[in-house]
């Protein structure tokens, strides 16, 4: 959507589009060690597997990283797609796991559980049970709503879910999270809900929209000595809604980046077996009505949540 939307410039015309796929091996190079025939999904970023950062669960900083879409790669919005690096970018799928659960791991399902896994870490550092700890999703996007769902997997006792669109609160209510409207005063209501316990705000708030004021949003939720994992992709030149002093006065804690998803993929699928992530999938539609999925997605048209293409239907 950031191409789509003018977000993220440079494409060449005629690039394909898709980061996020997953499909059978069709063929292999030399030295790739899958087997023609073998299920698989992709990351949604290129990882060679063997430089210091594959090797050190940090495989979105791989020394020869790329996005599909890039100069050079098509991305999997295609019958077919010719991926580089294939034993460092591509997971074989169990048996039991589903293509689209594949989809979903290799980029929405991982990033979610990036963000919160991060908040956790932080905050585990304060001696608290998970289960005493809130969080604020804000953004109930497909990345949102996994990060609900992996919040949930991981223990955090309260989650508050913060968007503008009906259908995405009630799926994030769903999912276990307590929905507040963007449209409600958010920083209030959740305030208001904190300020019993003495915490004046939320323990982590988990940033998964990618602009100005959803970042600001945050900092405004997280109480002192909290915690800001912000995973959306900030494509906009308004600069910090905050300070470093103001960072320092509330002695708060922010971790960001782009998620490593093929670091995380292997071990993300007992999880992903556990809650239903498809349960999001609004739309399954053949990859001939493209456009129109991309306008309806944009516009929050009919419900849409995560739509999944078939090159072959």
């Amino acid at each position: 959507m950031h191409p789509y939307r003018g977000a993220e410039k440079g494409l060449r015309p005629g690039t394909v589009c898709g980061h996020e796929f997953a499909g059978v091996v069709e063929q292999v190079g030399s030295g790739v060690a899958l087997d023609v025939g073998q299920r698989v999904a992709a990351s949604f970023t290129t990882a060679c597997g063997d430089c210091w950062y594959c090797t050190h669960h940090l495989s979105s900083r791989c020394d020869a990283v790329k996005l599909p879409r890039a100069i050079g790669i098509h991305g999997g919005q295609a019958q077919f797609v010719r991926v580089p690096n294939a034993n460092g970018t591509l997971m074989a799928l169990p048996d039991d796991v589903s293509f689209e659960e594949g989809v979903l791991i290799g980029d929405i399902f991982s990033t979610g559980y990036f963000c919160a896994k991060n908040a956790l870490s932080t905050l585990s550092e304060a001696g608290i049970p998970v289960a005493e700890l809130s969080i604020a999703v804000v953004g109930c996007g497909p990345v949102g709503l996994c990060a609900v769902m992996c919040a949930k997997q991981l223990g955090f006792g309260t989650i508050y879910a913060i968007d503008r669109v009906e259908s995405r609160l009630q799926m994030s209510e769903r999912l276990g999270a307590i929905p507040v409207s963007l449209d409600k005063s958010p920083a209030k209501i959740i305030g208001d809900a904190t300020v019993a316990g003495s915490r004046h705000g939320v323990d982590g708030v988990l940033e998964v929209v990618g602009n100005y004021g959803a970042l600001q949003l945050a900092f405004e939720l997280v109480r002192p000595g909290g915690v800001v994992s912000s995973v959306g992709v900030h494509a906009h030149d308004k600069g910090f809604p905050v300070s470093p002093e103001q960072c320092y006065d509330k002695n708060i804690t922010y971790r960001c980046g782009r998620c490593p998803a093929r670091s995380l993929m292997d071990e993300l699928v007992p999880l992903i077996r556990g809650c239903n992530a498809t349960q999001i999938i609004s739309h399954r539609v053949p990859l001939t009505r493209a456009v129109e999925m991309y306008k309806m997605f944009d516009s929050q048209a009919d419900g849409a949540l995560k739509v999944i293409f078939d090159p072959w239907a």
